[in-house]
């Protein structure tokens, strides 16, 4: 039934209803003022009062007139002028549209200087206006108190409508430095971290309304860290609507409840690391990056024992060289940037000989996170990995390729035989080199001459040259230049340790040796000896490597004699880098030779004339001479590397143009190598080179190398064969490959290329 409240006019007196008995009953109870009156309007239209027709006993109470007096007046002289005045301005609208006026919590200072807060309503009535106005002081001061005891708790409290913050509480400042008027209007997840938001989008799907949903979730602070939160979050519907007004979320800081967790975890976890690295040494360290516990095997691959070390810093066990390194990965550990790639270093055994280790840290509990607790007791986690064997040849492999370099532009040589023992020690990493010709003093051929030596402990030689040489017991190179076989002493602190020679060399900090016989137009004419501070620098494979270096050496030398052509040389080199990387693993074993071949073929049917066709095939020989640097676990270990170990993987590309580099090339060769993975669409590495911004002779070795890598067999899976690899060669074009190389590798497969021999690879 429909109810008519509107009064009814008779001589100017209102009349109700008859069919509502006791509506005007209804209205004079009403708790809040209530009148009824005839607008009064200016000549423009503009509403400028109400006359009043009814007034109910609230509103006289209101105006503190009795309803006589009331009745017949004017609203703008009973109601206080900031009142009226308000209602006034916005009566206009309701007249001509009919739309109620709504004004909440309209603010009214008293004479004596209370502020009391008013709803104001306004309804069209027929021709005439209902007015009511509602005392909200008390209503709005208890949400102010409210709103005072969301500010002053210890959580933080977010309002949250379809994502995004439409009120926060003051205490944000103090937990995660933003103030409430930087969060207003930004998106909830925007300020939740990235690898969280996941877990935030699965709880509020399952938030239903009147329940708490409880999320753990990291917070980013102001100055781009994180703090560990517990998010309780409660959906508010309107019941009249059915519909969701938003989410009220606290959030309590628990960063040290997460720590403890993790405290608990990384206990059990330093103990299954130990058991993983029984060969490594482990150790934790505290925030000011202290050792506060070492693995027990520190004593067999070190020499020391774990209370020796413990407490100690960990440069402590840092050769001096390196030091600077470590306080670097200390930082990045910690940094939150980007995460730490196993390095090689050298650290220090208590025998005092150095030795090479891989150094992988992680951060210990907490990580980054906890820099700004200031909790001393956190760290980071460190592996040594003995890489003693991997170091050693590596350092013969940089020899090699800075003396190659050498002698392809030497033009005199003494300076060359300097430059020679320069490098072995500059570039090397060894601690003295010198080379001894065999009679070239005034035509004495019996006798033995110093000709050159590196700068750094040049003083060992003084009695030791011609007129003072001492005849020693077994002299290494002594017996090299008498047998023209390399003479190696693997310890110099074992054996003869009371001869002249041996106490000159261990005065001198040499702990090891080889002597290479240099070979010139069929006889000894020398012999380079390189000395390392360290025992055992020169195993059979170092020693294969620098023997390889001294026979060049006499090529060189020997052409500097005769002026002889030196491409032999420079191929002799290239075999020797190649056949270094291709015997660390057997499943690259054949691979760059094999890829060379099939990149001259291509070549050939791109057009490339003979001169470019030989550097793309010498840059194919060798395109994976950067994988000397990847650990040998690394490199061989069947089934899917970790992101940072792929990452040292990659990183073959630039230690190879870095190798390359050292060698002074008519072609550009170190570029063809560092371009290699790169891919047609950008998408390849270490540069994101695309299109014609990578090299021809690169495109070409790209195809030659996935191809025969696909095609054979991996570590990590069978060969998948030459049909599948053709398939993907010729899928990739556009994407991965030049789709000009591709075009001519379909036609160099199609007129039956086939590889002179079955090798196994990996790119």
């Amino acid at each position: 039934m429909s109810i008519d409240i509107a009064p009814r006019m008779i001589t100017g007196e209102p009349q109700w209803s008859s069919d509502v008995p006791g509506i005007r009953d209804v209205i004079e109870s009403l708790l809040d003022p209530y009148v009824l009156g005839d607008p009064v309007v200016d000549p423009e239209g503009s509403v400028i009062d109400i006359v009043l027709l009814f007034a109910n006993e609230a509103a006289c109470r209101s105006f503190g007139a009795p309803r006589e007096a009331a009745v017949g007046g004017s609203l703008g002289d009973l109601l206080a002028p900031e009142i009226a005045g308000t209602l006034l301005l916005g009566l206009d609208d309701v007249v001509t549209t009919g739309a109620p006026l709504r004004i909440d919590e309209h603010a009214y200072t008293c004479a004596d200087g209370a502020v009391l807060r008013y709803d104001l309503r306004a309804t069209k009535v027929g021709d005439r206006l209902a007015v009511t106005w509602s005392d909200v002081t008390d209503r709005y001061e208890q949400r102010h108190r409210l709103e005072l005891m969301i500010a002053n708790s210890a959580d933080v409290v977010l309002f949250v409508r379809d994502g995004i913050v439409g009120w926060v509480s003051p205490g944000v400042l103090e937990l995660l430095g933003w103030t409430a008027e930087e969060l207003h209007g930004r998106a909830g997840a925007s300020i939740v971290h990235p690898a969280d938001r996941d877990r935030l989008r699965a709880a509020q799907s399952s938030n239903e309304a009147g329940h708490v949903t409880l999320v753990r979730l990291r917070y980013q602070n102001k100055s781009g860290g994180f703090t560990w939160c517990e998010a309780r979050a409660r959906r508010i519907e309107d019941n009249d609507q059915a519909t969701s007004v938003g989410t009220v979320v606290s959030l309590r800081e628990i960063t040290e409840e997460v720590a403890l967790e993790r405290e608990r975890d990384a206990s059990d976890a330093q103990y299954r690391l130990v058991a993983e690295n029984a060969s490594d040494v482990v150790y934790t360290t505290d925030r000011s990056f202290r050792i506060n516990w070492i693995s027990p095997s520190v004593t067999e691959v070190m020499g020391w024992r774990p209370e020796e070390v413990i407490g100690r810093p960990t440069s402590f066990l840092v050769s001096s060289g390196d030091r600077d390194a470590v306080s670097v990965i200390e930082a990045q550990e910690f940094s939150g940037v980007t995460p730490l790639t196993p390095r090689n270093l050298c650290f220090r055994t208590r025998s005092g000989a150095e030795r090479w280790m891989t150094i992988r840290a992680r951060a210990g509990i907490g990580g980054a996170d906890w820099i700004e607790q200031g909790r001393p007791d956190v760290g980071i986690i460190v592996t040594l990995t003995d890489c003693e064997a991997e170091m050693v040849e590596r350092r013969a492999v940089d020899t090699v390729s800075a003396g190659s370099r050498l002698i392809a532009v030497a033009d005199d040589e003494d300076r060359l035989l300097t430059a020679m023992c320069n490098t072995a020690v500059q570039v090397g990493g060894y601690r003295f080199a010198w080379y001894r010709s065999k009679g070239r003093s005034d035509g004495d051929l019996g006798a033995r001459v110093h000709v050159a030596s590196s700068a750094a402990f040049s003083d060992f030689l003084q009695d030791l040259t011609e007129g003072g040489h001492q005849t020693d017991v077994d002299d290494p190179a002594d017996r090299a230049e008498r047998t023209g076989a390399i003479a190696t002493e693997s310890d110099l602190d074992v054996g003869h340790t009371d001869s002249p020679r041996r106490i000159r060399e261990m005065a001198f900090g040499f702990r090891s040796s080889t002597s290479l016989p240099v070979w010139v137009d069929g006889a000894v004419d020398g012999v380079l000896t390189v000395y390392a501070a360290e025992p055992r620098a020169f195993d059979d494979r170092a020693v294969s490597v620098l023997g390889n270096l001294a026979r060049t050496l006499g090529v060189g030398i020997e052409r500097l004699r005769n002026r002889s052509d030196l491409h032999q040389a420079f191929v002799s080199s290239i075999d020797l880098v190649a056949s270094v990387v291709e015997s660390r693993d057997p499943y690259t074993a054949g691979h760059q030779s094999l890829v060379a071949e099939l990149a001259r073929a291509l070549g050939t049917d791109l057009g490339l004339d003979d001169h470019r066709l030989d550097g793309l095939a010498l840059a194919a020989r060798i395109h994976d001479v950067g994988k000397i640097s990847i650990p040998i676990d690394i490199l061989c270990r069947p089934g899917k590397l970790a992101p940072e170990e792929m990452a040292v993987v990659r990183r073959h590309a630039t230690i190879g143009w870095e190798i390359a580099g050292h060698f002074t090339w008519p072609w550009p060769v170190a570029d063809i190598i560092h371009q290699h993975h790169e891919q047609f669409d950008g998408s390849g590495y270490p540069q994101g080179l695309h299109g014609d911004e990578i090299l021809l002779e690169a495109r070409i070795v790209a195809v030659a190398d996935a191809y025969q890598a696909i095609a054979s067999r991996r570590p990590y899976r069978e060969a998948l064969g030459e049909e599948r690899a053709y398939e993907i060669i010729v899928a990739g074009s556009g994407t991965q490959f030049d789709p000009d190389v591709v075009d001519a590798f379909i036609r160099v497969i199609a007129d039956g290329f086939t590889f002179s021999t079955t090798g196994a690879g990996e790119d």
